[in-house]
């Protein structure tokens, strides 16, 4: 091998590259909601139909199911269910549904 590529790859520390990250790197899911949106998403999710999951739904925010033996859940204008909790915080930071993307009329 030659001496100049030990020495790159010598320099080169992927532990270091993957934890010099950037602010606008953060993962949504860590994002915190200001009053004003999570009171709108609030708003907007009371409004939502409240539906009843069968066996093996669940909710695509949280990946956990609902309860078994009629679990409730928010119902999107498009048709997608998930918790209300989950749906809440969504919105509060999107106006989209978490699984098609389509825009959540207010």
């Amino acid at each position: 091998m030659l001496s100049s590529q030990m020495a790159m790859d010598e320099l080169f520390d992927l532990d270091l590259a993957l934890t010099m990250l950037d602010d606008s790197t953060v993962e949504v899911s860590k994002r915190q909601p200001d009053a004003e949106s999570t009171a709108a998403a609030r708003h907007l999710v009371d409004a939502m139909p409240t539906v009843v999951v069968g066996c093996g739904g669940q909710c695509s925010v949280c990946m956990e199911g609902f309860e078994i033996g009629g679990g409730a859940g928010k119902q999107v204008s498009c048709g997608h269910v998930f918790h209300e909790n989950c749906i809440s915080h969504w919105l509060a930071l999107h106006n989209s549904c978490p699984l098609c993307r389509r825009e959540v009329v207010s």
